[in-house]
């Protein structure tokens, strides 16, 4: 399992869902969209038109794909088998 978040440098859900991820030992890549255009060009054709953050996209062992705009515990939980 692979999980991306598309944050910003200044979001406070953001920081409170890594924290969550760390506290759980999910591991997970963060991608900061304000401070790089690349990033920023990535995030908007990976995020269905949601333009919030967090935004994350949970690949699953089987390539399914689970993406979640912020951060909803249940949600998480249910994508995580946790």
């Amino acid at each position: 399992m692979k999980v991306t978040i598309y944050s910003t440098s200044i979001c406070a859900a953001c920081e409170t869902l890594t924290r969550w991820l760390e506290k759980s030992n999910i591991a997970f890549n963060k991608r900061i969209t304000d401070t790089d255009p690349k990033i920023m060009e990535e995030f908007m054709s990976v995020n269905d038109g949601m333009i919030g953050v967090p935004f994350t996209i949970i690949t699953k062992d089987d390539g399914s794909l689970e993406k979640i705009s912020g951060f909803d515990q249940k949600k998480f939980k249910a994508a995580l088998n946790i």
